[in-house]
């Protein structure tokens, strides 16, 4: 059960659900995590937020009336609680995962990718059958769906991580049916990061899972066609929208929220999407939350015609798509999966600034980076590459502004950065 309390009623072991405010004004990367460092706990009380939510079944409840931290330095010198907040989440994070949850343990954590593993094989089996139905001229059977959304749903509930990294591995004759419920994952997953209604979630899954049930309608041969479409082709992919729409309304019991998704998930904010042209302040909230979902999703696959991009420089190139997304909710998109997007400026724990190049190899939410400046000598230093998943000892303490260290013009000194090829 959600609680709100005030700060100074905080302890460790608490799991924090959400802060009062915006998530830009907490001293936090991430608004979800179990509250374990006292560290943490003395910098929450030193702010300026005044309540936190707590979540009851992911930590400790509601606190005894007599119980009240009071760390040695909290609250007596508010020149230490400026210089907190003006440091600009000069936090550690105790790893890059989307909305942390209680960590697993190595055996509670294989068991879980074990899950996940039999749970996308019977998910692919189950869309690959609806999707024959729908070829054939049937309704989409909903009861058989049901039990699948809630299935996925339980397995983001987990570690969101692990299922959209098995999602992920996907070979491009796989693409159609596994992206599908890759789309459901990440949704549901962008659902709970806005806080939206648990009885919404189970259709925004659904929405997900049939957005692209219109595809049914278009051969393989363009489907999977390596080269550029021909203009024809083309209009038959504008298509698959609608003729998605025309299933969904003919099928018993489809909900609204997926018929919305279905038909608006190529729409763009600037109302140059297909297959309506449809303007923002006529986009639902659902069918902004789809465009993201799908387009991130079917960037980071391999399919027939592109090389998949890496979760990290996907996010970074969907950031410089002016007029496509949602801005405010693309950016909490990017909070709920814990990735940062190639080019971000990070400080490091030996006190050096560094620029995110990549992702692990081994953990996509693991960000490898460039060191480039020292702050301790405040001086530039011989840029060395860190795979943050690999080495231990090097961790990201925070993102950080780079108007605070002077790079005005951050994105061609980043441009640079990137381009200066490995390092060792």
């Amino acid at each position: 059960m959600l609680h709100k309390i005030k700060t100074s009623q905080l302890e460790l072991g608490m799991f924090i659900s959400s802060f009062d405010g915006s998530w830009f004004e907490h001293p936090f990367w991430r608004s979800r995590f179990l509250l374990t460092e006292a560290e943490h706990l003395e910098m929450l009380i030193s702010s300026d937020i005044d309540q936190v939510t707590i979540d009851d079944r992911k930590g400790k409840g509601l606190p005894k009336p007599s119980a009240h931290y009071q760390p040695s330095l909290a609250r007596k010198s508010p020149a230490r609680s400026a210089s907190l907040m003006a440091t600009n989440h000069q936090t550690p994070l105790t790893q890059l995962v989307g909305e942390e949850f209680q960590p697993l343990s190595r055996r509670e954590h294989a068991n879980e990718v074990r899950k996940a593993s039999t749970l996308i094989k019977s998910s692919r089996t189950a869309v690959m059958s609806m999707f024959e139905d729908a070829r054939l001229g049937n309704p989409v059977k909903l009861r058989k769906m049901a039990p699948l959304v809630d299935r996925i749903s339980n397995s983001v509930s987990v570690d969101p991580a692990i299922i959209l990294n098995m999602a992920r591995l996907k070979t491009k004759d796989e693409y159609t049916y596994l992206h599908s419920i890759a789309v459901c994952a990440l949704m549901i997953n962008l659902a709970r990061k806005l806080r939206l209604p648990d009885a919404q979630i189970h259709d925004i899954g659904m929405a997900g899972l049939l957005h692209d049930v219109g595809k049914t309608s278009i051969s393989d041969n363009i489907l999977l066609k390596p080269g550029k479409l021909t203009d024809t082709e083309w209009a038959e992919i504008r298509n698959h929208p609608q003729r998605g729409h025309d299933i969904l309304s003919a099928s018993a019991g489809v909900c609204d929220i997926a018929l919305e998704v279905c038909i608006g998930h190529h729409e763009k904010m600037d109302g140059t999407g297909y297959p309506g042209n449809i303007p923002a302040d006529n986009l639902s909230l659902f069918t902004r939350m789809s465009s993201i979902c799908d387009i991130y999703d079917a960037i980071t696959s391999q399919r027939s015609y592109n090389t998949p991009l890496s979760a990290s420089r996907a996010l970074a190139k969907m950031q410089t798509w002016s007029g496509h997304f949602d801005k405010l909710i693309f950016r909490d998109f990017v909070e709920s999966l814990g990735i940062l997007p190639v080019g971000t400026l990070v400080r490091m724990n030996h006190d050096e600034l560094a620029i995110v190049i990549g992702e692990s190899p081994s953990d996509f939410a693991a960000p490898i980076v460039r060191t480039f400046r020292s702050l301790m000598t405040d001086r530039a230093i011989i840029p060395q590459d860190i795979d943050t998943a690999a080495n231990k000892s090097r961790r990201i303490l925070a993102v950080q502004d780079p108007e605070t260290f002077g790079y005005s013009d951050w994105s061609s000194f980043s441009a640079d950065l990137l381009g200066q090829g490995p390092f060792t």
